[in-house]
């Protein structure tokens, strides 16, 4: 098929069919930025049995891909600025791919680190992208197309968490883990040989005309379904919108990338740590479930707040009972019957949504219009790099104190984090919502 190069500035997709096509891979993008991931936890106490890891290096393990994407996010965003965010999404596909086959070719310790490092950058360099191809290429459907990457996103982990060892068992062996790398990696070269010949060609940011990299802003967020009110028509400033704007609280990011980063860092940690727990507890059945809610139980969370997000954004009270969710649920979980688990991954899962779904818009509600990028970006980094604590510091506390309980307790404290810290949260009547197009007064 024959590619069309757009000029700068003229990269919007018409045709009706090829928005759709676009659109689906921009989903299958999401999907298998995700699938790479969290085919991981469910065969870690394989991998940790044959390459004899500590619980320490298993937890580095699946922390690993979020430390990258916390350090790289300004960096991938620079780059897409200067090769094109396309270009982009390939590179990072290609790193994905490759990084997700080598690891089955060597497979041993020092390559799986050195193979998922490289294949973390990948994620990091197409993630980026996929926001800012959404304004070039969708610019009167932003919203839309990033509920689709985001949805893509959940998918991604929610077949990867629950299928993974279902179809090591039932086509490549009881102790294939290798293999599934290959299972994982394979769709995502087909999927960039589709990106190379049915995506149009994008111009650099610094090309693009009135470039002030707007692109950028928008390239250091995580896409959520969230991002629908971005589609929301925009209000010319006036004057008293202009006071309003100005009297933004200034919670620094430091206060959100804490709050979302101790969020992050429970979903994280989870899906870390629950197949290597069941399996001490000698309950490995349970293990596929409990991955599945926990990841599948985002989606449907994430939709329903999308359709009340305007009238939920800025309050305290999401947040804070995401939080008393949160504690409840893994305390349960470690000390209630392990019948019961996948209910409480469930409720930990669609908490987590909730909170990053909410959370992404604080930074345009709090900052002024010119701190929006800087904030965002920042906001964004430390998110990751909390979240990375999380399996890190499980698996020391396991070897430290030999108690596979102990895994889950950064999940306790984090719970308790987002408890304090969305309790510290300005009031909503500071955000100035009237000048984002919301109807309601006097909050």
């Amino acid at each position: 098929m024959k590619r069309i190069a757009y000029a700068p500035g003229e990269e919007r997709i018409a045709a009706v069919w090829r928005r759709i096509l676009i659109g689906i891979l921009i989903t299958l993008v999401g999907i298998n930025l995700r699938s790479i991931i969290l085919g991981v936890p469910p065969i870690l106490p394989l991998i940790t049995r044959d390459l004899s890891l500590s619980y320490t290096a298993t937890g580095l393990l699946t922390a690993v891909p979020t430390l990258v994407l916390g350090l790289t996010a300004w960096p991938a965003g620079l780059l897409a600025d200067r090769i094109g965010p396309r270009s982009c999404v390939s590179l990072g596909l290609l790193l994905l791919g490759a990084g997700a086959i080598l690891r089955a070719v060597w497979a041993n310790t020092l390559a799986l680190f050195l193979f998922t490092i490289l294949l973390s950058l990948g994620i990091a360099l197409s993630q980026t992208a996929v926001p800012i191809l959404a304004r070039r290429w969708f610019p009167a459907y932003i919203g839309l197309v990033s509920a689709l990457f985001s949805d893509g996103l959940i998918i991604g982990e929610t077949l990867a968490a629950g299928l993974t060892v279902p179809i090591m068992l039932a086509f490549l062996g009881k102790d294939a883990w290798a293999a599934t790398f290959v299972l994982w990696g394979v769709p995502i070269l087909v999927l960039l040989v589709l990106w190379l010949l049915l995506t149009p060609q994008t111009a650099p940011t610094s090309l693009l005309p009135n470039h002030k990299n707007a692109d950028s802003a928008v390239a250091n967020t995580e896409p959520t379904a969230a991002m629908a009110l971005s589609a929301a028509p925009i209000e010319i400033p006036t004057p008293a919108s202009k006071a309003v704007k100005a009297k933004k609280s200034g919670v620094s990011a430091w206060h959100l990338g804490i709050m979302i980063g101790a969020n992050s860092l429970i979903y994280f940690n989870l899906n870390g740590w629950i197949a290597p727990y069941n399996q001490a507890l000698h309950h490995a059945e349970l293990t596929p479930l409990a991955l599945a809610v926990l990841n599948a139980a985002q989606l449907p969370a994430s939709l329903a707040v999308t359709v009340v997000a305007q009238r939920l954004a800025g309050r305290r009270w999401p947040f804070l009972l995401a939080g008393i969710v949160c504690a409840i649920s893994i305390a349960f979980m470690v000390f209630g019957p392990i019948s019961l688990e996948a209910l409480w991954a469930g409720l930990l899962g669609a908490s987590s949504a909730t909170v990053f779904t909410l959370g992404i818009a604080l930074p345009p509600l709090l900052a002024a219009p010119d701190q929006v990028a800087r904030l965002t970006g920042q906001t964004v980094s430390l998110t990751y790099c909390i979240a990375f604590i999380g399996p890190y510091l499980g698996g020391q506390l396991w070897d430290l104190f030999h108690l596979p309980s102990l895994a889950f307790l950064p999940v306790a404290l984090a719970s308790l984090v987002l408890i304090a810290l969305g309790a510290m949260l300005p009031s909503r009547a500071s955000f100035g919502l009237q000048a984002t197009g919301s109807k309601e007064r006097g909050e």
